[in-house]
C-alpha cells in the first residue's frame, strides 16, 4: 500500500478538482486530524489519468483491513473512502461544475467535523469496490453509486445525496428516434456488474417478451473510462452507451460529438454505501446529509449575497481559461486569479466551482443573471464598464498598459513615434478605449495611427504571438501578461507604457455587500504576503525559458556527470539512454537542484504529486529525481498503443512528459478532425498542440487551454540532442 499524509485543507483548496497522491515514505498514522491519506489497490493503468503508477512501480504494502464499527473508527481516528482510481486526477478542465469528486469534498468534511483523517482508496473496476467494503478494506464506498435491490441486499446506503436519470447516449449524427419499445438491433455498450446493465438486460428480456428483434447489448472491458466508452460510439464500434444525466452534463462542458437519446427510467437515488454492520457510522453521515441539505435543488441561477454563497456551500467564480488566469498543466489547476479565489474559497469554507466563459459580455450576463458570484480575469475599472450593474472589490494587482513589439525593432520611446503604425486589440478590452483617447488627443498633433479589433475571443497572449510573428504590427498588454509571455518569448519587446499603475479587481453584483466586504478583507490581509507573493513570483516572474541545449555539447568523455544512472535506469525501465540524458539536458541542464516555474524539481523536473504517486520523495536526490521521471515516462508509453510507430511512442511519450497525457489525447483528437494523422507527431499532432492555444479549439477540448508550443518545441529540442548524442556514442543504444 503506498500511503500519503496531505492536509485536508489543501484538498478543500483544490475545491473542484481533487487530487490525491501516494508516497511509499510514509504511512497511515491514526489519531491524526485534519489529514489525508490515500492508498491504491490496484496498479495504476487508467488511461484518463495524468499521473499514475507504471508498470514497474514499488511493490504495494498490504492493506489495513478492519470492520471496526463507528467507536473502533473514532478511537483509531480514520474513515477509510473507496473511489473510482479516476477520482484521483483531473478528469477534465472543469468549466461550469465542481468537478467528478463533489461527493469525496463532503466526505471529507464530515470527517473533519468528526475528528477523522480521511484515507482516500482508489480502485479502478468499478466491480471490486462494493466488495472492497464487505472485505474491511474500506468504510464508505463513494462512487456515483445508484441505489438498487440487488446492492441494497449487500450494504446499507445513506440519504440520496443526488438524484439522475440514466440515459442512452449516441452519436451527435444520429437522427433515428428511440424508443424504450424501440432498441431492436441498437448495439448498446454496458459495463458488465452496473445497475446499467442491470437496466439494459431488463429491457431486453422484455423485448423478447414481445417478440421484437434481440437488443444487442456489448459488454464493455470493466475498466473503460468514460471517454473510451464514447469514443467506442463515435468510432462505430457500439451505437449507444449508458451514463447517468448528472454525468453526462459534466460530459457535454467539452464535448459536442454526442447527445441524450433515451432517457431509460424515473429519476433514481444516488447515496454511499456503508456496510451494514455498521449503523451508527450510517446514522452519523444520514444526519451530515440532512445537515448539509444535500437534498435541496441547487439552482443553476442563483442571485444572493455570501450568507446565500455559504448555505449552498458554493463559490461560482467566472473567469477565462487561459495563461493567466485559470489553466490545466501536468494535472494541476493552475493560474494566478484561480489561485487567489481558491484560497478565499478555502478561507471561508465553501467548494470552488469555476465557469469558463467566453468572452467579458458573456462574462457580465453570467453574474448579473447569478450564474455566478464573482468576476475574476484581470479587470480594471473603465467608463464603459462604470455603466454596468456590478460593483469593483479593491485592486488586488497593479498593472501598466504597455505597447509591445518585437525585440529585432527600436523601441519606442514617445508617442510621437506611433505614427503611421497600427494596433491590434479587442474592442471589449481597457486597451481599446487607452488607445481611442490617445487617438483622438494625437489627432489634432498631426500624428495619426490605426486601431484595428481583433475577435472578442481572442486571448491577449494570442495577440502578443500574432506581433511577435510579424502578422500584427503592435498591441498593447498589461504588464504581468507581458511578465508572462517574456518568460517563453526571447523575442517580445515591452516598450512605451501608456498608463499609469492601475488595479486590477473583482467584479461582483451590486447587492452582493457581505461578499464585497469579505473580499476587501481577503485582499487587505493576503496582498504581498507570504501566499500572495509565492504565487505572483510562480506565474509573473519564474522564468519559464528553455535550457541552453549546448550546455554539454563538446565534452568528449561524458555527457554528464549522472550518465552511470542515466545508463542504469534506461535499461531498467527500457529507454535508449542517450534519448534520457537529452531529455534531462533539456529538463534542467543537469542541475539536480532545478525547480521550475510550476513547482517541477530534480533532474528529470518531475511534478511532486507526480513523484509521490509513483512512490518516491527527495527529488533533488540524483538517483531519485531520475527514477521518479522514468517511471512517470514508463506510465505514459504503456497509455500508447502498441501498434503505433516505434519513433511516434518516443515523441507522443514526450509530449505528454511535458504537457500532461489530457493535452496528448486532445491533440490526437483534434489532429483527425483537422484530417491530420492522429497516429503521427511530425507534421501532425504538433500541429493540433499548436491550435490548442485557441479559445476556438481549446473550448471543445476536454482539458481546455495549453500553450502548445511549448510541448512542440520540447520534442525538436530533445530530438536534436538525441542526434547529437546518438552520433557521438553510435555502439550504446
Amino acid at each position: 500500500m503506498r500511503s500519503l499524509v496531505l492536509t485536508s485543507t489543501l484538498l478543500l483548496l483544490a475545491l473542484g478538482s481533487l487530487i490525491f497522491f501516494s508516497d511509499d515514505s510514509l504511512s497511515l498514522k491514526s489519531s491524526q486530524t485534519n489529514q489525508i491519506t490515500t492508498q491504491k489497490t490496484t496498479a495504476a493503468t487508467n488511461t484518463d489519468s495524468e499521473a499514475s503508477t507504471p508498470k514497474k512501480s514499488v511493490p504495494d504494502r498490504p492493506q489495513y483491513k478492519s470492520q471496526a464499527d463507528w467507536d473502533a473508527m473514532q478511537s483509531k481516528g480514520v474513515l477509510r473512502i473507496i473511489v473510482p482510481h479516476h477520482f484521483q486526477y483531473n478528469e477534465f478542465l472543469p468549466r461550469k461544475t465542481i468537478s467528478f469528486n463533489q461527493e469525496v469534498n463532503l466526505i471529507i468534511r464530515f470527517a473533519e467535523a468528526h475528528n477523522l483523517t480521511p484515507l482516500i482508496i482508489t480502485e479502478k473496476k468499478f466491480s471490486k469496490m462494493l466488495p472492497l467494503l464487505l472485505q474491511g478494506s474500506g468504510d464508505i464506498v463513494a462512487a456515483n453509486l445508484t441505489i438498487t435491490q440487488s446492492r441494497k441486499e449487500q450494504v446499507n446506503f445513506t440519504y440520496p445525496i443526488l438524484h439522475s436519470i440514466e440515459q442512452l447516449v449516441v452519436a451527435k449524427t444520429f437522427t433515428e428516434k428511440l424508443s424504450i419499445e424501440k432498441l431492436s438491433g441498437i448495439k448498446i455498450g454496458v459495463r458488465p456488474n452496473t445497475s446499467f446493465w442491470d437496466t439494459i438486460t431488463e429491457i431486453k428480456e422484455s423485448s423478447l417478451k414481445d417478440r421484437q428483434e434481440d437488443i444487442q447489448l456489448i459488454a464493455l472491458d470493466d475498466t473503460i473510462t468514460t471517454d473510451e466508452k464514447f469514443n467506442e460510439i463515435i468510432s462505430g464500434k457500439i451505437d449507444a452507451a449508458i451514463i447517468d444525466s448528472n454525468r453526462l452534463i459534466q460530459v457535454l462542458e467539452y464535448r459536442n460529438d454526442i447527445k441524450a437519446a433515451l432517457d431509460l427510467g424515473k429519476e433514481r437515488p444516488i447515496a454511499w454505501a456503508v456496510r451494514k454492520s455498521n449503523p451508527e457510522l450510517l446514522k452519523q453521515l444520514n444526519r451530515f446529509i440532512k445537515k448539509e441539505k444535500l437534498l435541496e435543488h441547487l439552482p443553476d441561477t442563483r442571485l444572493g449575497d455570501l450568507d446565500s454563497i455559504k448555505k449552498h456551500r458554493q463559490l461560482r467564480l467566472i473567469t477565462r481559461n487561459n495563461a493567466s488566469t485559470y489553466f490545466l498543466w501536468k494535472s494541476q489547476l493552475m493560474g494566478f486569479e484561480y489561485d487567489l479565489i481558491k484560497k478565499f474559497a478555502e478561507q471561508q469554507k465553501v467548494n470552488l466551482v469555476v465557469m469558463v466563459a467566453n468572452n467579458f459580455e458573456q462574462m457580465i450576463e453570467w453574474l448579473v443573471a447569478g450564474n455566478g458570484d464573482i468576476i475574476s480575469s484581470g479587470l480594471i475599472k473603465t467608463p464603459q464598464r462604470s455603466q454596468l450593474p456590478i460593483e469593483y472589490t479593491e485592486p488586488y494587482l497593479f498593472v501598466q498598459e504597455v505597447i509591445v513589439q518585437r525585440k529585432d525593432e527600436k523601441a519606442i520611446a514617445s508617442t510621437k513615434e506611433l505614427h503611421e503604425r497600427t494596433f491590434y486589440v479587442r474592442k471589449s478590452s481597457s486597451y481599446w478605449s487607452t488607445l481611442y483617447k490617445l487617438q483622438n488627443r494625437l489627432s489634432s498633433e498631426g500624428i495619426h495611427f490605426s486601431i484595428e479589433t481583433v475577435p472578442e475571443t481572442m486571448e491577449t497572449e494570442a495577440i502578443i504571438k500574432q506581433v511577435l510573428d510579424g502578422k500584427f504590427d503592435l498591441t498593447l498588454a498589461d504588464s504581468h501578461i507581458i511578465a508572462i509571455e517574456k518568460s517563453w518569448h526571447s523575442n517580445i519587446q515591452a516598450s512605451l507604457p501608456l498608463t499609469g499603475e492601475h488595479g486590477h479587481r473583482w467584479l461582483l453584483r451590486k447587492n452582493d455587500k457581505k461578499l464585497l466586504s469579505e473580499l476587501n478583507k481577503f485582499i487587505k490581509k493576503e496582498y504581498k504576503q507570504l501566499f500572495y507573493n509565492i504565487s505572483f513570483n510562480k506565474y509573473f516572474k519564474n522564468s519559464r525559458k528553455l535550457f541552453d541545449i549546448n550546455s554539454r555539447e563538446f565534452n568528449d568523455n561524458k555527457v554528464s556527470d549522472y550518465d552511470h544512472l542515466i545508463k542504469s535506469f534506461a535499461r531498467e525501465y527500457d529507454f535508449d539512454w542517450r534519448l534520457i540524458a537529452a531529455q534531462i539536458n533539456k529538463e534542467s541542464q543537469f542541475n539536480p537542484k532545478a525547480k521550475s516555474w510550476a513547482g517541477a524539481k530534480g533532474l528529470m523536473q518531475v511534478m511532486p504529486k507526480t513523484a509521490r504517486s509513483v512512490g518516491i520523495s527527495n527529488l533533488e536526490k540524483p538517483e531519485n529525481g531520475i527514477r521518479a521521471g522514468l517511471k512517470y515516462m514508463a506510465w505514459i508509453n504503456d497509455q500508447l498503443s502498441d501498434e503505433l510507430p516505434a519513433d511516434v511512442q518516443v515523441w507522443f511519450t514526450l509530449a505528454a512528459y511535458n504537457a500532461g497525457l489530457g493535452h496528448l489525447k486532445d491533440a490526437r483528437i483534434l489532429a483527425a478532425n483537422q484530417g491530420l494523422n492522429p497516429d503521427r507527431w511530425f507534421g501532425n499532432v504538433e500541429q493540433a498542440f499548436l491550435l490548442l492555444s485557441k479559445p476556438e479549439y481549446s473550448k471543445k477540448a476536454r482539458y481546455g487551454y495549453v500553450r502548445g508550443i511549448e510541448p512542440v518545441t520540447y520534442v525538436k529540442r530533445i530530438q536534436a540532442l538525441y542526434k547529437l548524442y546518438s552520433n557521438k556514442y553510435p555502439d550504446e543504444a
